[in-house]
This record gives C-alpha cells, sequence and structure tokens, in this order.
C-alpha cells in the first residue's frame, strides 16, 4: 500500500512527467563538467549525491549552483544524449534551469505549498501535472509504507 502526498506550486515549465525521485539537500548545476552529458551521473566534488544518475529521475534540488552553461547542459541531457531528468522540482527554479527544462521540454515546478525537500524523498514515486506556465501545478507523490 503507497501513502500519497499532494503539493500545489507554480507551473514554470509545462509537462507531464512521472518516475522516481532523486532528492538533493544541496544546490545542483546542469552543467556538463558537473553532470557529463554522456553519462548523467553527478560528478561534483562534495555533493552528497555523487555517483547517483539523473537520468529519467524527477530531481528535486533548492535552486541552481554554477554555471549559465547549466541551461544547455540540461537541454543536451535531455534531448540529445538522453541521460538527463524527466522533470525538475525546486525551492525556486532559477532562469538559468527553466531556459534548459523549457528547450527540453520537461516539467519544472517551484512554490510549493511545502518545502518538496522535506516532503519528497529519494525513490519516491511522482507525478507532475503542470498544464500552463505560470498557473498551478500538482505534484503527487507515492511513498511505499
Amino acid at each position: 500500500m503507497a501513502a500519497k502526498k499532494v503539493l500545489k506550486g507554480i507551473t514554470r515549465s509545462k509537462g507531464h512527467a512521472a518516475g522516481e525521485a532523486l532528492v538533493s539537500e544541496q544546490p545542483l548545476s546542469w552543467a556538463p563538467f558537473t553532470i557529463p552529458n554522456e553519462t548523467g551521473i553527478i560528478s561534483i566534488f562534495g555533493h552528497k549525491l555523487s555517483g547517483q544518475s539523473v537520468k529519467d529521475k524527477i530531481v528535486v534540488y533548492p535552486t541552481v549552483s554554477g554555471s549559465t552553461t547549466g541551461s544547455i547542459g540540461l537541454f543536451f541531457k535531455v534531448k540529445e544524449s538522453k541521460v538527463g531528468p524527466k522533470a525538475i522540482v525546486c525551492r525556486q527554479v532559477h532562469p538559468i534551469d527553466l531556459g534548459g527544462a523549457i528547450a527540453a521540454e520537461i516539467p519544472a515546478v517551484d512554490g510549493l505549498d511545502k518545502d518538496p525537500i522535506q516532503e519528497i524523498q529519494t525513490g519516491d514515486w511522482v507525478e507532475i501535472q503542470a498544464a500552463e506556465v505560470g498557473q498551478e501545478a500538482v505534484v503527487t507523490i507515492s511513498r511505499k509504507a
């Protein structure tokens, strides 16, 4: 039996996605030197998720760290090398990440009614309904009991 929670936030990049969550308490960068486009494995020195793959995950993190190359890095990982996330959920989506999410056509959500980093755990199943930019997004979290 799975317990479910529903969070409501703001659609920053529209779309629908569902997948396993990968949650970081630390900021994240999509730059090619921090998450290589060839592997999708986090390789940020000292990062708690270093060695984890973002491929096909719903990646939850506070906001961006690093460089403007993150925007093209996110796009390339999703559309070209196919090692990127299915969606991103942030406390605050930074414009760097937003540009990459829009170009990659993946949902990006922030402004949630509860802190996503506290409410979502790595391994949870997360579904995002984000139909229109600037409008309500619904994030449904299922956790195995």
